[in-house]
């Protein structure tokens, strides 16, 4: 029997290094090029920094995001610090050591602002050997993801510590050989994003087709839009004293006057709204947990019924009640907060039977039905005369972009009969499908680009 697979086999205890059964089961790694130690190609940062010493530099403190790495968010200047961060400086890595096996891993790009990071975080840069982006990239990858899993220590919060990942043996190609996969990578994720712009074309074509029928609205250009910092805005019509509100509050007249049918507010047609749960949600789901639908699963107008976290049920229930933040089919979905402006605002339609909750980034409503349909709502909350309406009440803070629920609820809408939003349904549900092609296309090339990068190393 195979020494490696057999629990009968002898181990020197001078080859332990890890007190952890499943150190005795590590997995084979095949590869065509050279597999080395990753230590031998990396450079462990442990420089850190107080903020407080510092009162006048402003300081961006950087985050890991578990799906596409680093993101910022921002410190306030002269804020009293009392914790250190480490340094991070441009194609640096950074992992959380207790949810690496989740994906915490980063990199840090010329594009992103600020260079510390929570001293909970392991720091560290390649040496010329290897290239920062094709670490990061295979550090994200499923092989390479079980290769931490095998090195992690602990049950239910596993750790993996620099020391160990610095143990774990990889393909190291060579230079020109990590350019050469990094670019195949690149070509096919290029191909992914035309097929991305082809699809939003295509959606802002019958969009605005849609919008027509209800609306006159064209959007201006900058130069017509800009308006004058100088022009008169009478003090009773001013609902918010910020200059970049006021500044843009006018466009918002030019769209109410285009409507061809009489407007009402979303607070006007709603019969209620509900903020979502803030709950830490598990990743894994157990007995008498459901799952919880997030910002991430609003995609183009819909729902994407995968990549869920899970709540137990009774969370979703309150004493007076017990089905208070669960879902009902026809439930409309609005993201309250996100970091990226275009995405703040955006919305679905819940149209389901099965049993889920939302997350507190959300927004449930429900509407009068006699008036109007929950798909004619967020039909028209993807077109140019709600997301325009967005665009001017949204506020940033803290690197997220927010809209609360009094702005959501002062949103207009042209309102006509049932049997013209119906019909406006059936015209975007008939056609829209032209779109998705580019966007199914597009979802298969970069799960191509990731599946062949990884058979490109791990093969």
């Amino acid at each position: 029997m195979d020494s490696n697979t057999s629990l009968l086999s002898t181990v020197l205890f001078s080859d332990i290094q890890q007190w952890d059964v499943k150190q005795f089961f590590l997995r084979k790694v095949h590869s065509t090029y050279k597999i080395e130690e990753l230590g031998k190609h990396l450079i462990h940062h442990t420089e850190k920094v107080q903020p407080s010493d510092f009162p006048d530099d402003d300081f961006v403190i950087l985050g890991v995001s578990n799906k596409i790495g680093m993101f910022d968010a921002s410190i306030e200047k002269g804020k009293d610090i009392k914790q250190k961060y480490h340094i991070v400086e441009e194609n640096w890595l950074a992992y959380n050591p207790y949810r690496i096996n989740v994906g915490s891993i980063g990199i840090k790009t010329s594009e992103l602002k600020g260079g510390y990071i929570s001293p909970a975080y392991v720091v560290f840069s390649c040496k010329e050997t290897l290239l920062p982006e094709f670490l990061w990239l295979m550090m994200k990858s499923s092989f390479f993801n079980g290769l931490i899993k095998d090195s992690t220590t602990g049950s239910v919060r596993q750790t993996l510590h620099f020391d160990k990942l610095a143990c774990i043996k990889a393909p190291i190609p060579t230079i020109p050989e990590q350019e050469r996969i990094l670019k195949e990578y690149h070509e096919t994720l290029d191909e992914a994003n035309e097929n991305i712009i082809k699809g939003d074309a295509f959606s802002d074509r019958l969009l605005l087709d849609i919008q027509s029928e209800v609306s006159d609205y064209r959007k201006q250009d900058k130069e017509e839009n800009s308006g004058s910092l100088l022009q008169i805005v009478p003090f009773s019509a001013t609902r918010r004293w910020e200059v970049g509100y006021i500044f843009k509050e006018g466009r918002l007249e030019t769209i109410y006057n285009s409507f061809k049918f009489k407007a009402f507010s979303i607070s006007e047609l709603q019969v209620d709204s509900l903020f979502g749960l803030s709950d830490k949600a598990s990743v894994e789901q157990k007995k008498g947990m459901i799952p919880v639908l997030r910002m991430s699963n609003i995609v183009n107008g819909e729902i994407v019924y995968s990549d869920f976290k899970y709540l137990p049920k009774e969370n979703a229930s309150s004493d007076k009640e017990p089905n208070k933040w669960l879902l009902s089919d026809g439930d409309f979905l609005i993201t309250r907060t996100n970091g990226s402006k275009e995405l703040v605002g955006k919305s679905a339609v819940f149209h389901s039977d099965d049993i889920y909750t939302y997350a507190s980034y959300l927004i449930r409503y429900r509407f009068d039905n006699e008036m109007v349909l929950p798909d004619y709502i967020n039909i028209l909350f993807m077109s140019p005369i709600v997301r325009e309406q967005i665009a001017v009440m949204r506020r940033q803070g803290g690197g997220q972009y927010n809209l609360n629920s009094d702005e959501i609820g002062s949103i207009l809408i042209p309102v006509p009969s049932i049997t013209i939003q119906k019909a406006i349904i059936q015209k975007y549900y008939s056609t829209k499908d032209g779109a998705n092609t580019f966007y199914e296309k597009a979802q298969l090339l970069r799960e191509k680009a990731k599946a062949d990068f990884e058979k490109a190393i791990f093969s």
